[in-house]
């Protein structure tokens, strides 16, 4: 009888447990693609322009104007089967209660869904204000994290690095273009068009905390002897005409400085956008400097600077 009972105890219990788990999809969508699920008369109205305005606002750093996020509108009646299985969703739909909030995984995974309801119009606006910061960031971590593993897929090991005591996680199409004494390392991918190009180095730690300045002159001044452009004397630096966009941030817990803008080659007709990682590395007593840049004449360039980013974030201290 005893042992009779615990069979019938283990099959509820095994049972239970199944019925829980759902089965959920991949989901899909190109890098930093938002599908946006809204009636179409509000996507013209205020709360579209305002999602719009807030999630189609500048990326950061590039030469020619493109938009943080696609936005792809889809009216709530067709958003259903594989349309839900958008990584990146906003909801946004009238309702007696004004709330925004985000729902992880609910139709795909990984997915992040973002909710917007309200009453009104102008609640709706006062809604995606409310949440549109915290919900970026939510979005452009989710992409990040995607593009490391579409990296990963073809990842190529970066023992050169090693002897600095560091680990990225690139693709294999990178290759080692270029090393400076034992501490300098450049990385270049080819493209159509171009290149996409990661240079590692490090210098002493800083005393002081830097200012962008700081962060330019030091950049200029490895450009200049190690980053050759085409013709004699050219080499690489900030371009003088746009000043860089400058924040301090994080890269895997390691305090760091992230600078964004344009370089241009002195004596030369070259130009592109860059995301250089000043990184204190207390355990090494040193800053890494971790940068990428694009040359691709006549290309979009977003998507490079979202690899970069992908790539720099992956950083391992050995």
């Amino acid at each position: 009888m005893y042992k009779k009972t615990l069979f019938i105890l283990f099959v509820f219990v095994v049972g239970c447990d199944s019925s829980t788990t759902v089965y959920k999809p991949v989901s899909s969508g190109n890098i930093h693609s938002v599908s946006v699920v809204i009636e179409n008369t509000l996507w013209k109205q205020s709360p579209g322009k305002e999602l719009q305005k807030v999630f189609s606002s500048e990326f950061l750093g590039l030469p020619q104007q493109e938009p943080m996020f696609t936005l792809n509108q889809i009216p709530p009646s067709i958003f259903t089967d594989f349309t839900r299985e958008s990584r990146n969703i906003i909801v946004v739909s009238k309702s007696s209660k004004d709330s925004a909030f985000i729902h992880t995984n609910k139709f795909a995974s990984p997915q992040k869904i973002l909710y917007i309801n309200g009453k009104t119009n102008k609640s709706l606006v006062e809604q995606i204000n409310k949440i549109s910061k915290r919900a970026t960031f939510v979005f452009k971590n989710n992409e990040i994290k995607e593009k490391q593993k579409r990296i990963r897929n073809s990842t190529s090991k970066t023992k050169e690095l090693d002897s600095i005591g560091v680990n990225l996680t690139m693709s294999s199409g990178y290759k080692l273009f270029k090393k400076g004494n034992s501490n300098k390392f450049w990385f270049q991918r080819e493209t159509k068009k171009g290149s996409v190009n990661i240079l590692v180095y490090t210098l002493p730690l800083f005393e002081k905390t830097p200012d962008l300045d700081r962060i330019i002159f030091l950049r200029d001044s490895i450009g200049k002897v190690f980053v050759p452009g085409r013709n004699k004397d050219s080499y690489l630096i900030t371009e003088e005409a746009y000043r860089p966009y400058f924040f301090k941030t994080k890269v895997n817990s390691l305090n760091a400085f992230e600078t964004r803008g344009t370089w241009e080659v002195v004596n030369d007709y070259m130009a592109g956008p860059f995301l250089n990682y000043y990184i204190k590395d207390k355990k090494n007593n040193r800053t890494l400097v971790v940068e990428g840049f694009v040359f691709s004449p006549s290309v979009r360039k977003r998507e490079y600077l979202i690899e970069i980013e992908a790539i720099i974030r992956s950083l391992k201290i050995l």
